[in-house]
């Protein structure tokens, strides 16, 4: 097929192996049974905004209003005039990247011409009790929209649609095509137009439709109860009726949890730290209420029972039109001291709304979308601007920058639609379950007599499936006849096969095939041993020993790290050379030698670590369940280049860089050979940043002087030691002159963003080449971390308001409930010599 891998004739002509044979994939196009739709799922993006009033807490223009978030004190939140920013900034690119399709022309002469394939965007806003679709009037024939090149734009009328039934059957009220438009044909500018009309005017129309309820809020010094309601699951619900025959993408902008008609989520955490006190209570916050079945048993109250049902069979629909759901949450998670404080008393962390994460999180993950918190805001992110802002306005705030590139990400990702992914296996061995067993789609098939196959919606460069294999009986064919002398031992064989619709609605099959060389001998299979295979799948177990029905906890997940990790090391010790080793010793497999680390630092680990202080239960609550919910939802999918590096932070120190550290480096010329392709060598030829030295994420590691960069894989914290100079850290970035300092500690609250001085170019450089993970191109780097990590500010012992998150994170340190790398040593190794004296017993 055509854009498959190509096989050049040289390789042929010196005898080496062909592309497909070398790289055992390949990958072509399929019809008939292979097409389950009547027509491709469509590349549609849909995006339903939450709208709150200028003066309701920052919601007007991102800059936190006078009295700042309306949820979080006077926290700065993603405004509404942001996320029409950073849809039209999606649109753009959209417009920009649409795919090319091929069109055959028969003839006389046939003929093969490329034509933009068609790329629809729709937005629409949900706010107090109703949805407000806008679109343009166009004319219309019949079923059909008639387009006329030579009719003026600016005389076609804009309307709205307006949808109040959100408390019993809410329903997208307008066709796809009224209130989308196909920015993909580059040739014709007038959908493109039409789009940028209504981002434009989408404010007015608002302000007009809201008239007299918009007074009222800017007229009172307190918010009307009616604009803390959120009808997000109506949202939800459009989205997914919108894009029931076309099949798509849609993405839900919302400052809190649905709360108010279909889909309304109580707040399961009310009594704060009660439920942290007892393992089942809080059990009960991490887990779904779409995953509960009997949920009226466990928590009395019918509207948990409403609401499983609701996001259940919601999750149900979408897999079955093919619709992708991402959620994306735009508030902030700590909140500032008020203005009343004395100046001597430090910004203080408090508690902030209940989401329900777990919920919003599974329906995210039943659907193959993603769940997207952006819980920083303008008083502590720093915007980073890189070199293709100029068009950008030099006011774009950090919350601004995040959200426009968190969207891009969804938007832009290479990827695939309408899913079934297999496995199958040669003899003696098979499929034992998919890991996590509620990995993302759905699975389909018991898996005894064949592997399960597994259905989803979505897919794109950062999924990633993992399966546990088991021996079947009967053992391996020997098709080799390894019995003989001389000859190599059997094989076995992998087939993966992962069926997908692309972004130009073309139908394609992506085989490959993988054999392995079997063994008798233990010592090869750990000498083989990858490591991030290995954490991926502990990290996935984990998650599921949390999934299991009935008996799931994260105790459980905890003592089973332990476990699993004393396991493989006691097998280790049993049954290669390392059995004749002193027992004082504890031997590590070579490529194993890490292990220990990520077993201490996963239990550590936001996902699994204890929510309260040993010696301070009533002390606040971290992780929140909400907190813990996120990470699990991405330790769901963690990717094995990931696995280690998201619980084990990386601490760069930028404040005595060395003289090229953050200066682009090209690596030497590769010598050209049949082996090497040319792609290969291109891409080992592209310049690379050089870091800064890195050291163990630990308190003792941190100087008073210094400045340091802690990369968990969600975020970057710069942290400004306490005796640093006020001209020093304005060397990496600068605050607007309007900001204040909180409470005179020195620390800027504000709109920041990185200077254009040598010192912030360097860590400009620095940021971009740890956000690609060292990709080997733009569309790999996109997705090579689970989110688009921010950068934000900290000051060590200033009360900055991420502080507490920041020590968290220095995982080399003992904590109340865990003991340091050392102490975790010696107890593995007690463990390993206490699992082998009871086998040899």
């Amino acid at each position: 097929a055509r854009g498959s891998i190509s096989i050049r004739e040289e390789y042929i002509a010196n005898g080496t192996v062909d592309m497909a044979t070398r790289c055992g994939t390949v990958e072509y196009e399929v019809g008939g049974a292979y097409c389950v739709r009547d027509r491709p799922v469509e590349n549609v993006h849909l995006y339903g905004v939450e709208y709150a009033p200028f003066g309701c807490g920052g919601l007007g223009d991102g800059n936190g209003g006078e009295n700042g978030h309306r949820h979080h004190g006077t926290l700065q939140s993603h405004g509404w005039k942001e996320s029409l920013g950073a849809i039209l900034e999606v649109g753009r690119c959209l417009r920009k990247t649409a795919p090319v399709k091929e069109v055959v022309e028969k003839g006389s002469a046939a003929s093969v011409t490329t034509t933009s394939s068609p790329v629809k965007i729709g937005v629409f806003a949900f706010c107090l009790d109703m949805l407000v679709f806008p679109y343009v009037k166009r004319r219309k024939d019949s079923d059909h929209l008639i387009e006329d090149s030579h009719h003026d734009l600016d005389d076609e009328e804009i309307a709205v649609a307006i949808v109040s039934d959100i408390m019993e059957d809410p329903f997208c009220p307008l066709p796809l095509d009224m209130w989308t438009y196909d920015i993909g044909n580059r040739s014709n500018d007038r959908d493109w137009k039409r789009f940028c009309r209504i981002i434009d005017s989408f404010s007015g129309l608002m302000e007009e439709l809201l008239g007299d309820s918009l007074r009222s809020v800017s007229s009172s010094s307190e918010m009307p109860a009616k604009w803390m309601r959120n009808c997000g699951g109506a949202a939800l619900v459009a989205l997914s009726d919108a894009l029931k025959d076309s099949g798509g993408r849609a993405t839900l902008i919302t400052t809190r949890r649905p709360n108010y008609g279909v889909g309304a989520l109580r707040d399961r955490e009310a009594g704060q730290q009660s439920h942290y006190l007892r393992k089942e209570c809080e059990q009960r916050l991490i887990t779904p209420v779409q995953r509960v079945p009997n949920i009226s048993a466990i928590s009395g109250n019918d509207k948990d029972i409403v609401a499983g049902q609701f996001y259940r069979k919601l999750g149900e629909e979408c897999a079955k039109y093919r619709v992708s759901l991402d959620i994306v949450v735009t508030n902030a998670v700590l909140s500032m001291p008020v203005s009343s404080m004395g100046s001597g008393q430090s910004q203080r962390p408090n508690m902030r709304e209940y989401l329900d994460v777990a919920t919003l999180s599974e329906l995210c993950r039943a659907t193959c979308g993603k769940f997207k918190w952006l819980r920083v805001g303008n008083e502590c992110g720093i915007a980073i601007r890189g070199d293709d802002s100029d068009r950008l306005s030099a006011n774009d705030s950090f919350t601004a920058e995040q959200l426009r590139e968190e969207l891009k990400r969804s938007a832009l990702a290479y990827s695939g639609s309408d899913v079934v992914f297999k496995l199958r296996c040669s003899h003696g061995v098979q499929v034992k379950s998919y890991s996590p067993s509620l990995p993302l789609g759905n699975i389909i098939g018991d898996g005894i007599v064949d592997s399960a196959e597994l259905e989803m919606s979505h897919m794109d460069s950062s999924s990633t499936i993992a399966v546990l294999l088991e021996h079947k009986v009967g053992g391996v064919v020997d098709t080799r006849e390894s019995g003989k002398r001389g000859s190599e031992p059997p094989l076995v064989f992998f087939q993966s096969a992962v069926l997908y619709t692309t972004m130009t609605g073309r139908r394609r099959v992506r085989v490959s095939t993988l054999g392995l060389v079997t063994s008798k001998v233990p010592a090869d299979v750990f000498r083989s041993a990858d490591l991030g295979t290995v954490t991926t799948i502990l990290t996935r177990q984990a998650i599921s020993d949390i999934d299991r029905k009935d008996e799931g906890s994260l105790h459980i997940a905890r003592d089973n790290v332990f476990q699993n990790c004393v396991s493989i090391l006691a097998n280790y010790r049993m049954h290669t050379t390392a059995r004749t080793s002193p027992d004082s010793q504890l031997i590590l497999p070579e490529s194993l030698q890490l292990l220990p680390l990520f077993c201490l630092s996963l239990r550590k680990n936001r996902m699994f670590r204890h929510s309260l202080h040993k010696t301070m239960p009533s002390s606040k609550p971290f992780p929140t369940a909400d907190e813990r919910a996120y990470h699990i939802s991405c330790g769901r999918m963690v990717l094995p280049n990931l696995a280690l590096q998201s619980v084990h932070p990386n601490l760069l120190q930028i404040s005595d860089m060395r003289t090229r550290d953050g200066e682009w480096i090209t690596p030497p010329t590769l010598e050209t050979n049949n082996f090497i392709d040319e792609e290969v060598i291109t891409a080992s030829m592209r310049a690379v940043c050089q870091l800064p030295k890195s050291m163990n994420p630990s308190i003792t590691c941190l100087d008073a002087d210094g400045m340091y960069i802690l990369d968990d894989r969600f975020a970057f914290y710069l942290f400004v030691g306490t005796n640093v100079a006020e001209e020093k850290w304005r060397e990496f970035f600068s605050v607007s002159p309007e900001n204040n300092f909180a409470n005179n500690t020195g620390v800027p609250v504000g709109k920041m963003a990185l200077t254009n001085t040598e010192s912030a170019h360097k860590l400009r450089n620095i940021l971009q080449q740890l956000r690609m993970l060292n990709s080997p191109n733009t569309t790999l780097g996109l997705n090579a971390r689970p989110t688009h990590a921010p950068l934000i500010l900290v000051f060590v012992g200033r009360g900055s308001v991420f502080e507490e998150e920041m020590d968290s994170l220095l995982i080399d340190d003992p904590e109340s409930h865990e003991k340091s790398y050392v102490d975790f040593l010696c107890a593995i190794h007690r463990a390993v010599r206490e699992k082998i004296s009871k086998f040899s017993g």
